[in-house]
């Protein structure tokens, strides 16, 4: 049976809850992000903008002029929780320096506005910085400044990281436990399924009775379509079974009556009569294959009826009885006496009929080119293992390989030149499977075809 590479239900259940919830995770992700990216940068925003509002409070006027008493310590102590570096400077309306770095800002960045926050690089670093407009009045006459405070990015950076990584690892733990009970309860929602297949592998092959199983809602159907197409395969097989009993019954006495009329219209000695007769013995022949095969089909036979027979003990019987049939065809035959008996279930009727098919086949093709019967016919029982092996052997030629592989196959002829219908060797292994047993042909010095029993 070839591979199938289908998907299952399981998996396929799994990928459409996986992928929808992926995509979900990236944009639940996506919206997180942007939203602490907003909150994270306001709150530095904040901290930027009160570090400059604490440098208001060291501007103070001097002699008309502003200037600025700015401990260094100062900057360093607002900036001590932040990571990275602090950059800061204040200028007057002339665009004069008063204190910080030069360069930091220029007067133009506020326009008409009193505080701006905004983006810049300076001394080869990206920086956040915050410039607004101060306003300090001393003796009625007002005085304006700037203050600028920037700072490096990689505090604002670092703990949306830290966020981030921690979002992350929430994200994952989700994902991965949404999919492992997901996966759980896909394996518990199939499980009638798997119920359902454990029924029908454990069911005999001739078993074509309806399943009954409790399906749930979503199976039924498939249940019901099962347990319909079991009673048309039943009814098809009874069919067939009934048309080919018949019809091998209702040839029987049409045969007789030509067999009876060649006698009479023709003498023993003529051609026409051994023709005729030739034929007739074919057909007659075909239609007790034909019947035998309909009777030993599984669904006609039941096996509990079998009864333990002694195999030893009927083989030796049968090849008294078919020994002078095997002489007059110009064979030797032979039994290899086996001391051991060897009981198994069995019907004894069904046994001989399989030996007989083997016998007849090997009656008919050990042969050489010149239809002369070869060598000898023998039988015998041997033990391996736990089996039981009961041989036929002729001394033919044998079988090619593929001949050997194909040989049980039912209305399989190995010579198209000869006369035959393919049933005979089909009969044995049915009849064979019937028991239980395994049949195997190979080549040994001829053909040997064996039935093998378990024990």
């Amino acid at each position: 049976m070839e591979k199938n590479n289908t998907q299952s239900i399981s998996s396929r259940l799994v990928i459409w809850l996986t992928i929808p919830l992926i995509i979900f995770s990236i944009l639940l992700f996506s919206v997180i992000y942007f939203f602490v990216n907003e909150k994270v940068n306001k709150f530095y925003d904040n901290n930027l903008y009160a570090t400059g509002k604490s440098m208001e409070d060291s501007i103070g006027i001097r002699d008309g002029h502003l200037l600025v008493d700015l401990p260094y310590f100062a900057i360093d102590l607002l900036s001590s929780n932040n990571e990275g570096s602090v950059f800061y400077s204040i200028i007057d309306e002339r665009n004069k320096l008063l204190v910080g770095y030069k360069g930091l800002v220029n007067k133009k960045i506020l326009g008409n506005k009193k505080k701006v926050f905004y983006n810049t690089s300076f001394a080869a670093a990206q920086l956040r910085a915050v410039s607004f407009q101060v306003t300090i009045v001393n003796f009625g006459k007002k005085h304006k400044a700037i203050i600028t405070v920037a700072e490096t990015l990689e505090g604002r950076i670092s703990a949306i990281n830290d966020i981030l990584i921690v979002l992350l690892i929430l994200i994952g733990v989700v994902i991965t436990s949404t999919l492992v009970i997901s996966f759980i309860a896909v394996r518990k929602g199939l499980r009638p399924l798997y119920n359902l297949q454990n029924i029908i592998k454990k069911r005999d092959l001739k078993d074509l009775s309806p399943i009954k199983f409790d399906a749930p809602k979503e199976i039924e159907e498939v249940l019901n379509s099962i347990n319909i197409l079991l009673e048309r395969s039943r009814d098809n097989i009874k069919y067939i079974e009934h048309f080919n009993s018949d019809v091998s019954h209702q040839l029987r006495t049409p045969l007789a009556e030509l067999r009876v009329k060649v006698e009479l219209l023709y003498k023993k000695d003529e051609k026409e009569y051994i023709s005729f007769m030739k034929l007739l013995d074919s057909m007659s022949h075909i239609t007790e294959q034909l019947l035998l095969y309909a009777k030993t089909n599984p669904n006609s036979i039941n096996i509990n009826r079998f009864k333990k027979i002694n195999l030893t003990q009927m083989c030796k019987e049968y090849s008294l009885k078919t020994a002078p049939r095997v002489y007059a065809r110009g064979f030797e035959f032979a039994y290899e006496n086996f001391d051991e008996d060897i009981f198994i279930n069995a019907d004894s009727i069904l046994l001989e009929s399989m030996l007989d098919n083997i016998i007849n086949n090997a009656l008919y093709y050990a042969v050489d080119e010149k239809n002369n019967p070869m060598g000898t016919i023998s039988i015998n029982i041997k033990r391996h293992n736990n089996t039981i092996w009961l041989n036929v052997k002729d001394e033919g030629y044998g079988l090619n390989t593929k001949d050997l592989n194909h040989i049980f196959d039912r209305f399989y002829r190995v010579d198209s030149n000869k006369k035959g219908n393919g049933l005979g060797l089909s009969i044995v292994k049915q009849i064979a499977q019937l028991h239980n047993a395994t049949v195997q042909a190979s080549n040994e010095e001829g053909l040997v075809i064996s039935i093998i029993f378990p024990l």
